[in-house]
């Protein structure tokens, strides 16, 4: 005889259960998505603080303020997702300024356009954990009460509820009220509250500014209209020019780094590449020139030697979201400069998952690194401060770790900012290569025998091109440099240099092999 898989008796076992988990997940769901829908968080993006807001209307809507107008364009991410960016206030001191820096800034997204989605992926994850746990307390609910009522007291109100006499008026009664219920959620909100202002209508950018030749990812931006008046107009026109010479100029500096690839040095069977940057000053734009030498060089680890702000404040935060997605696959060996100092851009940096110097030997990669952040503390335009230590100290304690190596983890790679600070491991002989910044110019390198080792110091011009603490523009102040370091089997063997000139063009230095 053959038995059947599905009884009633099975199905009357299994409903419960059945019923209980279809209302977890329905109950998850829901209260999830309310609560991801009415979610926001606080974050900096840019030049400002600004409060992020999931949407299900597929468009980034950026909302400027008063005096600016809204701008949006479409997010083409999956069920419509889209984000309200509500940006609020930031440290500008007057409106060209501000205009300016956000154009700039725009000029580059992809660091805060990763910093925006980690946000909503950060709501996402607390609100789909917050819907399970209401989802799994109704369960609870549901199934205490479910077994207080007990299984006579649940016949007795079954049959009540499903007497002949009594059905008919019951089912009409329930149906009545969902009808209801439905109605008044449809068109109740609208009624009672009147309708103030009509809907936003929004004019494609290239129809406000008809004269302008826009690029295609201007193309896609909308404009909220009621603020095409004249000064409103030459406002979003100052914008737009400086975003498209910004543009303009660091695009053409990536694409003519394809011109000289034959010249730049490529590692030969078991070397591996570095590439230094350092006083970069906010500079975002010389982020993809400098990922785009570091793809023709072959080079799999960033150096950066600080200096990565103009005043270590939370809103210069876009500069590491920028050097962290354009080199978003590579190991990272950082340390913060005297203008990165008051905590915010160290702790950017270990968020980022860059590996932060701090006195102690560490292996990145095969490498032996040593290094530190600069004590000092420098603001924009502000005289040096003294930090927990002065650079002299700094310089004589970090010797001191270096030559308490053993000879067979001496350090291959010293990274500080100031190039004073590595002058007594330079003296001592206890470290084969000595990188900072700083000097806003290049210096050597110079290689000299200490004990019968060679040891060489190098200090790397400014990446950012940076004349004094700030260097974010649409073009540069000074030559920008970076420069590629190869090493074997840990070992530095040999240096060049990148730089992107004040034309626009770029050159690059000889090779020059390192002693070993």
């Amino acid at each position: 005889m053959v038995r059947r898989l599905v009884t009633k008796a099975r199905l009357r076992a299994v409903a419960p259960w059945a019923a209980l988990s279809l209302l977890f997940a329905v109950t998850s769901v829901v209260a999830g998505l309310l609560v991801f829908t009415n979610d926001s968080e606080r974050i900096t993006i840019g030049a400002h603080a600004a409060t992020v807001s999931p949407t299900f209307d597929g468009h980034a809507t950026l909302d400027l303020g008063a005096v600016l107008p809204r701008l949006r364009m479409a997010s083409n991410d999956p069920f419509g997702l889209g984000v309200n960016i509500d940006v609020q206030e930031t440290n500008a001191s007057n409106l060209t300024d501000l205009i300016n820096r956000d154009a700039l800034i725009a000029a580059q997204p992809e660091g805060e356009i990763a910093r925006i989605r980690q946000a909503v992926q950060e709501m996402a994850v607390d609100d789909a954990l917050a819907g399970a746990g209401t989802g799994l307390l109704m369960v609870v609910v549901v199934a205490t009460l479910w077994a207080v009522v007990g299984a006579r007291r649940r016949r007795e109100l079954w049959h009540l509820v499903h007497r002949h006499e009594r059905r008919v008026e019951h089912r009409a009664i329930v149906v009545l009220v969902a009808m209801l219920i439905t109605i008044a959620s449809i068109f109740g909100p609208g009624r009672i509250r009147g309708v103030e202002a009509p809907p936003t209508q929004w004019t494609p950018l290239a129809t406000l500014l008809p004269q302008l030749d826009l690029d295609k990812q201007l193309q896609g931006v909308e404009v909220a209209s009621g603020f095409s008046t004249t000064g409103g107009v030459g406002v979003i026109k100052t914008a737009v020019d400086t975003y498209q010479r910004s543009t303009r100029f660091y695009g053409q500096l990536k694409d003519k780094v394809g011109d000289v690839a034959t010249q730049i040095h490529q590692p030969g069977k078991d070397e591996k590449v570095a590439i230094q940057v350092n006083d970069r000053h906010d500079n975002i734009g010389m982020d993809p020139f400098a990922a785009e030498v570091a793809k023709v060089a072959g080079a799999k680890l960033l150096i950066d030697a600080g200096d990565d702000t103009s005043s270590g404040q939370e809103w210069e935060l876009f500069s590491i979201n920028s050097l962290r997605q354009h080199f978003k696959d590579f190991k990272v060996v950082a340390v913060a400069g005297n203008h990165d100092a008051g905590g915010h851009v160290e702790a950017a940096y270990r968020k980022s998952g860059f590996t932060v110097l701090d006195s102690k030997p560490v292996e990145v990669d095969g490498i032996r690194f040593l290094g530190d952040s600069d004590p000092t503390k420098t603001g924009l335009g502000s005289a040096d401060q003294p930090g927990d230590e002065t650079v002299d100290h700094q310089s004589k304690r970090l010797a001191d770790v270096a030559c308490a190596q053993p000879e067979d983890k001496r350090i291959s790679t010293f990274v500080v900012h100031d190039p004073s600070s590595f002058a007594d491991t330079a003296a001592r002989g206890c470290a084969t290569l000595l990188l900072s910044g700083h000097l806003h110019r290049q210096v050597g390198p110079e290689t000299k025998v200490v004990d019968g080792k060679p040891v060489t110091t190098y200090t790397n011009g400014t990446t950012g091109g940076a004349a004094y603490a700030f260097a974010l523009g649409y073009t540069l102040r000074r030559p920008g440099e970076v420069t590629l370091i190869t090493y074997l089997k840990g070992e530095p063997v040999g240096l060049q240099t990148v730089t992107a000139e004040l034309t626009g063009e770029v050159t690059v230095g000889a090779y020059t092999p390192l002693s070993s």
